[in-house]
């Protein structure tokens, strides 16, 4: 279905790089908010810089959460699966999905706060939000990869062995 290289070792399909830049993208306000951490001496001003009203920056975070849970459902990975649960893997793209209509809500709701004024910040962040929908909606490796981290993993003692089935 897949071409080798979007394999790992084990066989299962790995995530590709553009879920990972949207899912990056939809985790920007923790971004923002680790690097304005980081700056010791004027990190309320970076703050401002992106969000100048700080009631922003807590809606902003509360609509990224369900992102950084797919990182973290993505990151451990082989940990879910050797326990059993892979459950966890049928809430990703329902979590991608809920926090960009939460993002989009978000951004649209700041445009009625401001009388419909343009603004370039809230319309490349609708654009974006767009393109990362379409993108989820119709991304082929998404699916495979969804059904591929569904299936149980083959514990050791279930592994056909190479000569074939044991006579015992």
């Amino acid at each position: 279905m897949l071409a080798l290289k979007y394999y790992d070792e084990a066989g299962r399909v790995v995530p590709s790089a553009a879920l990972y830049w949207c899912l990056l993208y939809m985790c920007r306000s923790f971004l923002v908010f680790i690097a304005a951490l980081s700056f010791r001496q004027d990190s309320s001003s970076l703050l401002a810089l992106f969000y100048p009203d700080k009631g922003y920056l807590y809606i902003s975070l509360l609509c990224a959460i369900p992102a950084v849970l797919v990182l973290l459902i993505m990151s451990f990975r082989d940990k879910i699966r050797l326990k059993g649960h892979c459950w966890l893997f049928t809430l990703i793209k329902p979590l991608i999905l809920a926090t960009l209509a939460a993002d989009v809500v978000f951004h649209l709701a700041i445009g009625n706060k401001q009388y419909w004024a343009f603004s370039w910040l809230i319309a490349l962040t609708l654009l974006v939000d767009m393109l990362c929908l379409y993108f989820v909606g119709k991304d082929r490796h998404l699916s495979f990869m969804l059904k591929d981290w569904a299936k149980p993993a083959v514990s050791e003692k279930e592994e056909p062995s190479p000569s074939g089935p044991s006579k015992s």
